[in-house]
Order: structure tokens, then C-alpha cells, then sequence
């Protein structure tokens, strides 16, 4: 009789841990865009974070976080690796909870003196949302900027694109965008 229950619940752990990252898999893939499988190290780490208690939803804020650090071209090449150092400073700093971070975004938009319309963003997955604001704020910007700035910022992007990138084989408009996008981050502080 217990090394039924026991059995069962080694079986039940195991179609969780698979269900865990499957569910992690699938959203790594959501938002890199490609299709790709996670390495051993990376299972480990999550299966190391699944047994410390961390959700899944905890673990989707921290990947999201980190992955849009990266323009969308290099978003590909990211790991889960760094996860690893989230384990060490959990003393330090509480894994933020699943959706966006509407203190930070208003914040923003007061400093920026922008729309606070801007935050509303519908119909789009609770943890996406961060993107989709951050997506928003960087359009109006760039939309009221005057074609004289907007030039002077083309400029700047299409100098960094000859400098640090091979220019065969990529996406010039894309990278051009990101690289853009990457300028009107660092200009007005959009973290």
C-alpha cells in the first residue's frame, strides 16, 4: 500500500515538472519567435526553481523582463541561464508577480508628460502587456517628434547598423527599427 502511494506520487510530480516546463517551453517560444528546445542546464534551473516553490507565472514576469532587453533579431540567441542568478539574490529582491508594472509605466509617462491612454492596452495576455505599453509609449514619441529629430536619430541608427553589424544576410529595415527603438530607450529612459 505505500509504495503505491508513493509510486503515484512520483508519477504525479513527474507529469508536473513536465507540465511546468512544457507550459515555460511553450513561452520561451511565444516570445523569442522561434522554435526551439531548452538544454539540460535550462530544465535544471527550472526544475531547481519549480521544487523552491517559484509558479509558473513568477517565471514568465522574470523571462518576459529579460527578454525585452533584446532588440527582436537577437531575442533568438537568449537562455534561461540567467535565471540562475535570480536563485542566489532571491534574499535580496522578491520576484515580482505576473503583469504589468503599472507603477513604473506611470511613472514614466508623468515624467515623459505623455497620454496616460497610452496604458490601456486590451486584448492582449496579462504577461505581455508590459511590452505592448512599452511598445505604445515608443510609437507615440516617435510619432510627435519632429522630422528634423527623426532624421538626426536615422542618422545615428543607420551609423551604429554600418558599425556593429555584418551588413550580409540581415534585415537592414528590422535591425534599423530595433536599433531605433534601442536610441528612444536609452533618450527618454524607458526601463
Amino acid at each position: 500500500m505505500f509504495f503505491e502511494l508513493s509510486s503515484d506520487h512520483i508519477f504525479m510530480e513527474a507529469n508536473k515538472e513536465k507540465a511546468y516546463y512544457e507550459e515555460i517551453t511553450k513561452y520561451v517560444r511565444t516570445l523569442t519567435g522561434i522554435n526551439r528546445i531548452l538544454s539540460p542546464k535550462e530544465r535544471d534551473i527550472l526544475l531547481k526553481l519549480l521544487k523552491k516553490g517559484y509558479s509558473p507565472s513568477q517565471l514568465k514576469k522574470l523571462i518576459k523582463k529579460e527578454i525585452v532587453k533584446y532588440p527582436p533579431e537577437k531575442r533568438k540567441k537568449i537562455n534561461l541561464l540567467f535565471l540562475e542568478r535570480y536563485i542566489k539574490e532571491k534574499h535580496e529582491k522578491e520576484i515580482p508577480d505576473e503583469g504589468p508594472d503599472i507603477q513604473k509605466w506611470d511613472r514614466i509617462i508623468k515624467k515623459l508628460n505623455l497620454p496616460p491612454e497610452l496604458l490601456h492596452v486590451e486584448d492582449i495576455p496579462e504577461d505581455l502587456k508590459d511590452i505592448a505599453i512599452e511598445k505604445n509609449i515608443i510609437n507615440f514619441i516617435w510619432k510627435k517628434m519632429p522630422e528634423s529629430e527623426k532624421e538626426k536619430i536615422k542618422k545615428e541608427a543607420l551609423s551604429k547598423l554600418k558599425e556593429g553589424f555584418i551588413l550580409t544576410n540581415i534585415d537592414r529595415k528590422r535591425v534599423i527599427k530595433s536599433i531605433i527603438r534601442k536610441i528612444l530607450k536609452d533618450r527618454y529612459g524607458i526601463y
